[in-house]
């Protein structure tokens, strides 16, 4: 069978049009990995005697809008071909979950997009890509953001064990994808490679095809059907889709499974839609992800870790406590069952066997899964400010207190104590104890200040969102913040119970210092990996312009707990903020800024 049957698709090198935005895309890459801006990573690997490019963007900025990255693909990677550099393997436009942002509200997507609506089951595993290189004659297998690292390396063990039992080989698939310039978009779901959330008896394991995407700047993706004909071509397993003319049929499904927690039986970690944008063919996509029971499980790990590795831990579900319990006695009694379980191996055997034990005890499977539902307390977020002094985070923070009624914990209260850290991590933790939503109010501006706190908080609160209020400061910006900071630091005098410019000579000289150690946020890195999201504010602008920025946004964040106030209501808040007058503290002019 010739591969031209197999598909209706015809994609082909690209034009001179599209040839012409790669390499300026290309250029746009190069400025932003440069180190004055740090806003795409750039990675080099040796591949089959050639250099791949990686290029892995800053994550948060991609819900900014306009968005400033210079492509908004998640998984890209450039190579040089007969002298000429191109796309070697592109992955999708980053797309988000359900209200995560404005775009992806139903009313949104009612209105402004088109059918076919096809939805796809999210599959629980790894991401990986396949591409031809050399004609054809080579295959490129990556995971999202590597070439030789093990996911890459299982990922193209699974391809090799596939095609060779459709009796096709990589040369064949390399052939395929390259004649296209294309790139095959694969979930990787082997237990026996690592475990993830979900369950896959050795039958489901495999590679599941679920895109095929053109190798150029702007997304051009096959439909879903497109993609299964070349699944089932070449051995690899298909995903379950479905496919509507609107897109309330599709959210009826979605809506359907997340009463049933289950699709057909099977518990699935969601689904990703694909539809048109209105008045174009330009693809649109974005997913539903179900939080029963994937986080009340990913909460029993983490508690597993923390009893393993003897660290406090606080619970979000009610089911929690009964696992933690029988846990911490089979650890005692039977710990080398727990050997591998920090190396992403038992956690299966482990949730099973409390099943097991749980049932024993009088719960049938209908009422454990409606202890599943029952969330303590609701969700938990931690609002951390990454500022310099003087920006206005506390003037913020305090506002957003009076509107919300958000707890307010300042680290100025603990300064000049013992274990001042500890003391302020400890203080946050009390106030989740009555409330949803805390202020961590430090600058933060310190990358072990940000992974020693949101370590701490979600030790003990494993689902907790962190969401980052983020006075960004760009490197050819630092002496007019610098200056700016002064001349507000100044004006305030002694409204502030530490910093007060009156008792300290060299205020001056300490600001400065917290700019110069100013770490920008990166949320791929260790220290800011377990932030959930970013509302960055201007280092430059008064805090009537960032505090309506910040409260439209963390309403859009959270439209089922927060409602949007009125402008008086704003005013009035920020009027209360900037009249505080705090208890002056003595301390020192001993401050940490490294």
């Amino acid at each position: 069978m010739a591969t031209d049957s197999i598909t209706s698709v015809k994609w082909g090198p690209l034009t001179r049009k599209e040839q012409a935005s790669f390499e300026q895309l290309l250029l746009q890459l190069n400025e932003h990995a440069a180190p004055s801006k740090k806003v795409v990573g750039k990675t080099v690997s040796e591949f089959a005697g050639r250099e791949v490019t990686s290029w892995k963007s800053t994550d948060y900025l991609y819900k900014k809008e306009p968005c400033p990255l210079p492509s908004q693909a998640r998984g890209l990677f450039t190579c040089t071909e007969d002298g000429e550099v191109r796309i070697a393997a592109r992955g999708y436009n980053k797309f988000f979950n359900i209200n995560e942002v404005p775009k992806t509200n139903w009313s949104w997507i009612e209105d402004n997009t088109h059918g076919p609506y096809e939805m796809t089951v999210k599959e629980d595993g790894c991401f990986i890509m396949a591409s031809g290189l050399d004609g054809g004659k080579t295959l490129l297998v990556t995971s999202k953001h590597a070439v030789v690292v093990p996911h890459a390396q299982m990922g193209r063990q699974w391809m090799e064990q596939h095609l060779s039992k459709a009796g096709k080989t990589s040369i064949e698939f390399a052939t395929f994808l390259h004649e296209r310039n294309a790139t095959a978009v694969f979930e990787l779901c082997d237990d026996a490679f690592e475990e993830h959330i979900l369950e896959y008896p050795e039958r489901a394991r495999g590679l599941y095809l679920h895109g095929i995407n053109r190798n150029s700047v702007e997304l051009d993706t096959w439909a879903s059907t497109e993609v299964a004909k070349v699944a089932e071509y070449f051995g690899f397993k298909v995903v379950q889709r479905f496919e509507f003319n609107s897109a309330p049929e599709g959210r009826e499904l979605a809506d359907s499974v997340r009463k049933d927690e289950m699709l057909e039986g099977r518990i699935i970690e969601g689904f990703v839609m694909r539809c048109k944008l209105n008045g174009t063919d330009e693809p649109y996509m974005f997913k539903i992800k179900y939080d029963i029971p994937y986080l009340m499980f990913r909460e029993w790990r983490v508690v597993t870790n923390c009893i393993l590795s003897n660290k406090p831990f606080r619970t979000s579900y009610p089911l929690t406590k009964n696992y933690a319990a029988w846990v911490k006695q089979q650890i005692r009694t039977n710990p080398a069952d727990f050997a591998s379980f920090r190396n992403q191996k038992g956690h299966f055997d482990v949730r099973k066997r409390f099943f097991e034990f749980y049932k024993q005890h009088g719960a049938s499977e209908e009422e454990f899964y409606n202890q599943i539902s029952q969330i303590s307390g609701g969700t938990k977020v931690l609002l951390m400010p990454v500022a310099s002094i003087g920006c206005g985070k506390t003037t913020i923070s305090m506002a957003l207190s009076r509107l919300f009624g958000f707890g307010h914990i300042q680290s100025d209260n603990t300064v000049g104590k013992k274990n001042s850290r500890g003391l302020f991590h400890e203080a946050i933790l009390d106030e989740f104890g009555g409330t949803s939503f805390v202020i961590a109010d430090r600058t933060n501006h310190i990358s072990f200040q940000r992974k020693s706190l949101t370590s701490a908080i979600q030790t003990e609160l494993v689902n907790c969102q962190i969401v980052a209020l983020y006075w960004a400061h760009d490197k050819s910006m630092m002496q007019s913040i610098l200056d700016k900071n002064v001349e507000r630091v100044t004006a305030r005098g002694e409204a502030h119970q530490v910093f007060n410019p009156n008792n300290l000579p060299e205020f001056h000289h300490i600001m400065n210092g917290y700019i110069r150690a100013f770490a920008p946020l990166d949320l791929e890195s260790e220290s800011d990996k377990l932030i959930n999201d970013v509302i960055e504010l201007d280092s430059l602008a008064d805090s009537a312009a960032n505090l309506q920025v910040a409260v439209e946004a963390l309403c859009k964040m959270f439209p089922d707990t927060l409602q949007l106030p009125s402008e008086s209501e704003v005013n009035e808040a920020l009027e209360y903020a900037l009249a505080f007058k705090p208890e002056i503290q003595e301390v020192d002019s001993k401050v940490e800024t490294k």
